[in-house]
């Protein structure tokens, strides 16, 4: 397939400034010529045409925290518990949801049954119409602690044995869980994280030992001091870091994966179901710990990269954009937040052939009827979504 998106404004994610009426051509999945308008040298009637006129082309978005087997919204934990079939269907429905609103790469960091790994699998193949995804298998948590389908241990060998087994299953990275005990789980004279950071350190060698990366879900403040200093590639949430963890993050070179959308949509529940006093404030919490995260991350210059937490919390799936707006009230500029949904999401997953648009990169590519350098927002105006070179998405 070939086609030339024509005369469009180009930001094409390397760090140059957006570029006035440029041309990009794709041949086979991939971009065949990068260049001005008026230099394209092709015959126009054998090729597909798109007006790019009043509009913005950037890379294809990447979600680098998404759960496509839960649908999110207020009592999203309970919907992971629902019947496989179910699951398994809704996985493939919301897959396609996320990528008809600019997500063309994800990575999957969390599903029972093993229902990530499958979904991928799928996508790869071109079975389903679902970004181009990196799954994690199941979360893997101290046993006592976080969520009962999760893939459990207590001790390091059935830690190294968990990791071991998902790397078998076929997961393409590893995600751990440090959480506080669950109610009545505690045992007597036990820490409060379990999960310490001897135990981290035995699950981050052995990802590295296997050439996997490692995403460590942490959002309180011990749990986020643990991970912050451990070495794990991403820290996803970290709701409560403070700033001797993001020295540590800069030195080890963590990504900071904020979900920002956890709290956000967490607080529209709270007033639109009406929700008990305790989650209420559970949910401010977060949100002034988060703010306050994301603000020192970026002033202590962390590595962020953008995840929603889509199906994994309150947040649904296809807003991709709210996480960006969010960035860039912490006080992103919208170009970084461009940045950490792009380019630096796709260092962070391991993408080196997507996130930016040059010549012989993958085709993945979003058209705007906006400009998001101008206002982030301009993200939720999707034009068309192209995976592999393919027009997979138009709203």
């Amino acid at each position: 397939m070939q086609l030339l998106i024509d005369d469009v404004q180009l930001w094409d994610g390397t760090g140059s400034v957006a570029q006035p009426k440029m041309s990009v051509e794709v041949r086979d999945g991939r971009i065949h010529w990068v260049g001005p308008a008026s230099q394209w040298q092709g015959s126009r009637p054998t090729i597909r045409v798109i007006d790019g006129r009043a509009r913005t082309l950037i890379p294809g978005l990447m979600d680098c925290h998404v759960h496509y087997s839960g649908p999110g919204g207020p009592e999203w934990i309970a919907r992971f518990t629902d019947p496989l079939p179910e699951i398994s269907m809704r996985a493939i429905e919301l897959a396609e949801t996320s990528l008809r609103s600019g997500v063309t790469t994800a990575r999957d960091v969390g599903a029972p049954h093993g229902v990530s790994i499958r979904l991928a699998r799928a996508a790869r193949a071109g079975e389903i119409r679902a970004p181009n995804i990196r799954a994690a298998g199941t979360w893997i948590a101290h046993r006592g602690t976080y969520v009962s389908f999760a893939r459990l241990f207590e001790e390091t060998s059935e830690l190294r044995n968990a990791i071991k087994t998902e790397i078998e299953s076929g997961a393409d990275l590893i995600k751990v869980a440090l959480a506080s005990w669950n109610e009545g789980a505690r045992p007597q004279d036990a820490p409060d994280i379990p999960f310490d950071k001897k135990l981290l350190a035995v699950a981050v060698e052995e990802a590295h030992k296997a050439g996997f990366k490692i995403a460590c879900h942490a959002n309180d403040p011990t749990s986020c001091r643990i991970a912050a200093h451990a070495g794990v590639d991403s820290l996803e949430h970290g709701m409560f870091l403070e700033a001797q963890d993001l020295e540590a993050m800069v030195k080890n070179k963590t990504y900071l994966v904020p979900t920002m959308s956890v709290w956000d949509a967490m607080l529209y529940y709270a007033r639109a179901v009406d929700w008990p006093e305790i989650r209420k404030r559970r949910a401010e919490d977060l949100r002034h710990g988060s703010r306050v995260a994301v603000t020192g991350a970026i002033k202590a210059g962390v590595k962020i990269a953008l995840g929603t937490d889509a199906g994994g919390g309150a947040a649904r799936h296809g807003r991709i954009a709210r996480e960006a707006e969010l960035m860039v009230e912490c006080g992103m500029e919208p170009h970084d937040a461009l940045v950490a949904a792009t380019s630096s999401a796709a260092a962070l997953i391991g993408e080196s052939e997507r996130g930016t648009i040059e010549e012989g990169k993958i085709a993945d590519l979003v058209l705007l009827d906006g400009n998001p350098l101008e206002s982030i927002s301009a993200l939720r105006l999707i034009a068309a979504v192209f995976r592999d070179g393919r027009r997979v998405g138009q709203i």
